[in-house]
């Protein structure tokens, strides 16, 4: 008997509408497939990875924080519930128990190469917050401690520098910071551009030295104006600070997630505190003791001197470097060498004749010391001054009277 071709290809139909309607039932019980391009394919793109916030940073260390918490009353393993989503979450080992004899708050911190391990015991209180030290988290501040945490993973123990004194260095950290800073600057960098200064500074490897992206910004935009200060022979700490000062920058130390310390050069304006321009109260320090020279009574007579003559001849006078704030004075309009001061004779002590022939000026003196203690006087304009006074010309003189 024979098949027509009609016959057998609705047969073949049949039987491949069910293979596919088979293929579909038992696709809906087993896993779902996505046909892609192959890699060789040009329009192939590979969607980026998402970073794992708990990875190691790339040449960071990797850090283990275990957390243990003690609790005296009946109710903690109903309030501990509310808080073992957020330390799973951050990947923090967490151990509740029963409190001890002798247990307080603490925070401990080991190096092992490339291994942090960061030690926390805190106290789960009846109200069912969180103490730990220095930090306390209520039931409803869960968000407030995974970024505690997170800190603590980025930061070791001391946690972000941000908003700290000392810019969030521990005292051992700053002392040998400022040590280091102490040590003096052995080549003259005076003019200079600024990129040539600062390779001259010698600053210690152990703390490299990053300009921000606003500090090149401003840097870029006088690639070859020259520093004018000479500072051989200032620590530096202070040779830094002032040769930025002279370009509206400054510096400040800050702590990576690593555990480093790095010499940052940041915007003057910058909200953040910055490495001063000379150390005015330094402790075991004061004016007459750093600078004797300067408070010795001298007999004066000034007329029609010009400012910036009479500030270097002073300096060389009480061997006491006197230091002009270039970037500050010159941004209010004022030059120092078309200035003139008079002073009638009388016996002054070379402070008192500063602050007496800079004041018309609407400038300020500052008797500080380098990290060395190193003495000089810095020269800046007066804050919230406002715009320099016009200066009258003088009069002419009258005329004799006709015989």
């Amino acid at each position: 008997m024979c098949r027509s071709p009609v016959s057998t290809l609705r047969v073949s139909s049949l039987a491949l509408a069910g293979l596919l309607i088979m293929g579909w039932a038992a696709g809906a019980d087993a896993q779902l497939y996505e046909v892609k391009p192959s890699r060789n394919d040009p329009n192939y793109r590979r969607r980026p990875v998402q970073p794992d916030p708990n990875a190691t940073p790339p040449g960071g260390v990797d850090t283990r924080i275990t957390v243990e918490i003690f609790c005296g009353s009946d109710n903690a393993g109903f309030q501990a519930q509310r808080w073992s989503p957020t330390f799973d979450r951050a990947g923090v080992y967490l151990r509740i128990r029963s409190e001890m004899p002798g247990d307080k708050l603490s925070i401990h911190e080991k190096q092992y190469g490339k291994l942090r391990e960061v030690s926390v015991v805190g106290r789960l209180e009846m109200n069912g917050s969180l103490s730990f030290e220095g930090r306390k988290f209520k039931p409803n501040e869960t968000p407030a401690l995974a970024e505690w945490l997170a800190e603590l993973k980025s930061y070791g123990s001391q946690g972000s520098p941000r908003g700290k004194a000392l810019w969030g260095l521990s005292n051992e950290q700053f002392e040998t910071l400022f040590r280091s800073l102490a040590s003096p600057v052995e080549q003259e960098i005076a003019e200079v551009p600024l990129d040539e200064a600062l390779r001259g500074l010698g600053l210690p490897e152990t703390y490299p030295l990053r300009l921000s992206y606003a500090a090149k910004q401003i840097a870029a935009t006088a690639p070859r104006s020259k520093s004018r200060l000479q500072l051989r022979g200032f620590s530096h700490g202070t040779a830094l600070a002032l040769l930025l000062s002279q370009y509206g920058l400054g510096f400040r130390p800050e702590r990576t997630p690593a555990g480093k310390i790095e010499l940052v050069a940041m915007p003057a304006d910058d909200s953040q505190s910055l490495w001063p321009t000379g150390w005015e109260h330094l402790e075991g320090t004061s004016p007459v003791s750093i600078a004797p020279k300067l408070f010795t009574q001298t007999l004066v007579e000034l007329k029609d001197q010009k400012l910036g003559d009479v500030l270097e001849a002073i300096g060389q006078k009480t061997n006491t470097p006197v230091l002009l704030d270039y970037s500050k004075i010159e941004a209010r309009g004022l030059d120092v060498n078309s200035v003139s001061v008079t002073v009638a004779k009388q016996r002054y002590a070379w402070a008192s004749l500063l602050t007496r022939v800079t004041s018309p000026s609407f400038l300020t003196i500052k008797i500080c010391c380098d990290e060395a203690r190193k003495p000089f006087v810095w020269v800046t304009p007066l804050k919230n001054a406002g715009p320099l006074p016009r200066r009258r010309p003088a009069k002419p003189a009258a005329a004799a009277p006709a015989e």
